[in-house]
């Protein structure tokens, strides 16, 4: 099941952003990037933690997208990019996001997932609301 996103600004800026990518296009989509940041960045260092942050969402996205459509080969194509356009740390937290959102939305997550999520909860030092969503997901054997 494909979830409709809203069409907003950003939103749009995401697709334009795949597309770029999926058309070798490296150029537009670095602009774009350039764009949204320039709405959010306050420092050259907050920028570039700003800039591997929104390229591994849009990259996330658009695997999650290509996955969901049974298109596997553009999928494995966002994959790659991601684990190497962007620091491992940021694709952890991507993809633990990612976990997290899964479990609410099911309400449950494989037991393997929940507890590499619940591990990696511990490590990032979540607050108490982060920790209460976690305790709502049920653990599945």
């Amino acid at each position: 099941m494909t979830m409709q996103l809203p069409d907003i600004f950003e939103i749009r800026q995401v697709k334009a952003f795949r597309d770029a990518l999926m058309a070798g296009d490296l150029e537009q989509a670095k602009k774009i990037e350039d764009r949204l940041l320039a709405e959010a960045a306050t420092s050259p260092e907050d920028r570039e933690v700003l800039a591997d942050q929104l390229r591994a969402s849009m990259l996330f996205r658009a695997y999650v997208e290509a996955s969901g459509a049974g298109d596997e080969e553009t999928a494995l194509v966002f994959q790659g990019l991601l684990t190497t356009m962007c620091s491992p740390e940021t694709v952890r937290a991507t993809l633990m996001s990612g976990l997290l959102y899964s479990g609410l939305q099911q309400g449950s997550l494989p037991a393997e997932d929940h507890d590499q999520l619940t591990a990696w909860m511990k490590e990032a030092d979540v607050g108490e609301e982060m920790k209460a969503r976690l305790a709502s997901i049920t653990r599945s054997k």
